[in-house]
């Protein structure tokens, strides 16, 4: 049986912040980290597109708005440690950043490779004397006896650190495993839905128009207004916006959407636009504002539309100087109130982040400390948790794991 004042499951983002934190803030205490895998951050490595997104530069005050589950649970963690203090963090590690101003304030390395992200933690967790366990996937925990089993080992703590992170990815380790020893040990799990993801349709039409990309779009959810890009996917829909929008679409139960197009085009200024040229069609006096092959996808489901209605306007060919009001509000719905019914989301494994984990009711906000267990501390994605695109997900990874560092080693110089 191997001994240690703290032990912490999962070398992802809050894990290995975690055990920094703890290491700078007791010199003394013995730690190590238990990883599933062959290596730290997997998850780490593919964040950003690989180039790492790993804060937002918007003030902090403001992150609580983009989180979309329990932001109120955050407080203490973000104002402990900010994405002023990451910024801080990863230049003392001598890495720089870019801000990218126009993309949201996101974050990324200056390197646009995250590998030098995590070869530089790998190497402060070496310097620092922190045992990294490889390969060591937890199979029990435990509590009466602070033990934990792997399959090869037998670890005892006085403090538990759990950052084994969430369902999405599970090639990178966070396979949602430890969910099911908790929910044996009287923890409330939110059941794992996927989230930041893309949004499956059945709409023939954009079947028609793979890979064509709408610059900003607006998505209304319970008066959250979701903004950016759009593309259309050989099974729906993908993009910024989309992304965001399957998060609030699942914390709210929801299997419909609704999208505007032409958000900043009002419809007074759509029917000028639309109505430019009398003598030409709907397609030529649109195809200058949106994509010329959506703008043909959208016509068309016009046109069916209007059959429908009983129109007699031809919107694939008809001249617009024959278009009435009735018919100009067929083409603005499908421009700037497109509903889209029956919506599904991508399976879970490919989902940038997941929705759900063990309920923050149960967590003590401003330590990380189990209300539960006195000796367990539990951080990252595996709490319900989750926030939209922008850098803001491993912000709340790495504040959470530095606050349950942190108390973690507070606690054992009181033991």
């Amino acid at each position: 049986m191997k001994k240690f004042d703290i032990i912490i499951i999962g070398g992802g983002a809050s894990g290995i912040m975690a055990s920094l934190t703890a290491r700078k803030t007791n010199e003394n205490a013995s730690i190590c980290i238990l990883e599933s895998m062959d290596d730290i951050g997997k998850k780490l490595r593919i964040c950003g597109g690989s180039r790492c997104n790993f804060t937002n530069n918007a003030d902090i005050n403001s992150f609580f708005d983009k989180i979309v589950s329990n932001e109120k649970f955050l407080y203490s963690a973000l104002y402990t440690f900010t994405n002023e203090d990451m910024k801080k963090f990863v230049k003392s590690l001598g890495i720089d950043y870019i801000v990218e101003s126009k993309n949201e304030e996101k974050v990324y390395l200056k390197s646009g490779n995250s590998m030098e992200l995590i070869n530089r933690l790998r190497k402060e967790i070496i310097d620092l004397r922190i045992q990294i366990y490889f390969n060591n996937k937890v199979n029990s925990i435990d509590r009466e006896n602070n033990i934990v089993y792997t399959k090869s080992n037998t670890y005892k703590y006085k403090k538990l650190i759990i950052a084994s992170g969430g369902m999405s990815y599970p090639n990178t380790g966070s396979d949602g495993s430890i969910l099911n020893i908790l929910n044996k040990q009287n923890y409330e799990i939110k059941n794992f839905k996927p989230a930041l993801c893309r949004i499956d349709t059945n709409i023939d039409e954009f079947k028609e128009i793979v890979g064509t990309s709408i610059d900003n779009v607006n998505i209304e959810i319970e008066n959250n207004i979701l903004s950016g890009g759009l593309i259309f996917t050989h099974r729906g829909l993908g993009g910024p916006a989309i992304l965001k929008a399957s998060s609030y679409l699942q914390k709210y139960n929801k299997k419909s959407i609704e999208i505007d197009f032409l958000p900043d085009v009002d419809k007074d200024e759509l029917y000028k636009l639309v109505k430019e040229r009398l003598k030409s069609n709907i397609y030529n006096n649109m195809k200058n504002i949106l994509p010329a092959k959506f703008s043909k996808s959208i016509i068309k489901i016009a046109n069916k539309k209007s059959k429908i209605e009983s129109s007699k306007f031809d919107f694939e060919n008809g001249q617009v100087a024959n278009l009435s009001k009735k018919d100009f509000d067929i083409i603005y719905k499908y421009l700037k109130k497109f509903e889209i019914e029956d919506i599904g989301f991508a399976p879970i494994e490919y989902a940038t982040i997941s929705q759900g984990g063990v309920d923050v009711r149960q967590i003590e906000s401003s330590t990380m400390n189990s209300k539960i267990d006195k000796d367990i501390y539990i951080c990252g994605e595996i709490l319900d948790i989750d926030a939209i695109t922008g850098g803001f997900n491993l912000q709340i990874a790495f504040s959470t794991g530095y606050l349950a560092g942190l108390s973690a080693a507070q606690a054992i110089d009181k033991i």
